[in-house]
């Protein structure tokens, strides 16, 4: 089924959105015999999630997204989670993917005490930093951990600042969108760049769900970017996310998905997730948005989406199913990586990175350039 919402109802905003509700309306068993998929282990993040649960209440009822600050940590929620994913080009007009994400659980209810001591942990945070070069043929990726601290990782509300170590994503301290700021260096990963946003953003406004959160579809990018082989000016365009309830912790939880967001030469933006339980019951569904370049929205159910996953590669960790061919209604796409080495072992094994679209939107050619994240395969 396809519908026309406005940019301010828009039901399903991100794939963490998606995969939820994927879990709870997955059929309970197959008519036939399924494979077995182990579910990945859960890891330390997953188990101090789980014994701080019961800190935090349900998010609930209306709300109102206020900016900027919503930017900001929200410590009556359980976890947050930010991500920005940049699509660039170089100075030689090659492809540039960099990933931004951090992750916070919040150990400490609203109602607890007020902390003792500076070095009490009431927060963990766990990032990561994503680098695809094409012209090179690789990808660099990095994981952090920390514990909520001022100036080494949270979020400090007079400087509109969320930092991990040396990352940190800046936010402009008034009510205009401004712009914003995202520091990945010095390191491996060593990225400056200005974002603007060019759209209103998306507000999440789910009553099914037990979270609450917003999107930027396209902020337009530019600063640069320093390897070993020097420093060059990049340009793009860029996605960033942020929402904050009872969230799906990668890895602890029995339902995978794989999410793709394009940002097309038409100015319009794709959001497509799609979910499947680990241990092979039920049917994966596929949920999508289609953004038009004036901010409208139109979302598209399983029953009208088609996605096709034409191609696996073989890494270390799983094969990946890195080639899609989709089709949501006069929109067809194939969508393939600009390298297929973009695996990364984090604590939770993942592929993520920077993708190609070319096709078709009605009788008009269209193309663009996205990111793709993959989860829950192999061990």
């Amino acid at each position: 089924m396809m519908t026309r919402r406005s940019w301010g109802v828009v039901a399903v905003v991100t794939a963490i959105c998606a995969a939820a509700l994927s879990y709870f309306l997955a059929a309970p068993q197959s008519s036939g015999p399924t494979p077995s998929a182990p579910l990945q282990g859960s890891d330390w993040i997953s188990a101090a999630a789980d014994i701080a649960a019961e800190e935090f209440d349900r998010l609930a009822g209306p709300w109102e997204l206020e900016l900027p600050a919503d930017h900001g940590a929200h410590s009556e929620a359980r976890t947050e989670l930010w991500q920005v994913s940049v699509h660039l080009t170089d100075d030689d007009g090659q492809p540039v993917g960099v990933q931004f994400l951090l992750f916070r659980i919040g150990l400490a209810g609203p109602d607890a005490p007020p902390p003792t001591s500076p070095w009490e942990t009431r927060e963990l945070y766990r990032g990561h930093a994503v680098l695809v070069e094409a012209a090179d043929a690789a990808s660099v990726a990095q994981e952090r951990f920390g514990r909520g601290m001022a100036g080494l990782a949270g979020y400090d509300m007079n400087l509109g600042e969320l930092r991990l170590d040396n990352w940190s994503l800046n936010f402009p301290a008034r009510a205009d969108p401004g712009q914003w700021n995202l520091n990945t260096g010095p390191g491996d990963i060593r990225v400056e760049l200005n974002l603007t946003p060019e759209k209103e953003p998306l507000r999440l406004d789910a009553d099914a769900v037990p979270f609450r959160g917003y999107a930027f579809s396209r902020l337009r990018a530019e600063g640069t970017l320093e390897t070993q082989t020097g420093q060059r000016s990049v340009s793009g365009t860029a996605w960033f996310e942020h929402l904050w309830g009872e969230l799906p912790i990668p890895g602890g939880s029995p339902v995978a998905s794989d999410r793709l967001q394009v940002q097309l030469d038409d100015g319009s933006e794709l959001s497509v997730v799609r979910s499947r339980r680990l241990d092979g019951a039920g049917t994966p569904t596929v949920e999508a948005l289609l953004i038009d370049a004036q901010g409208t929205v139109v979302a598209f159910d399983d029953d009208a989406a088609q996605l096709e996953l034409a191609r696996h590669w073989q890494g270390a960790q799983a094969a990946w199913p890195v080639d899609w061919r989709l089709r949501l209604g006069d929109l067809q796409l194939v969508i393939t990586p600009v390298v297929d080495a973009q695996e990364h072992a984090f604590m939770v094994s993942v592929w993520s990175g920077l993708v190609r679209a070319q096709g078709q939107h009605g009788d008009r050619p269209v193309s663009g350039v996205g990111t793709l994240q993959l989860t829950g395969y192999g061990n």
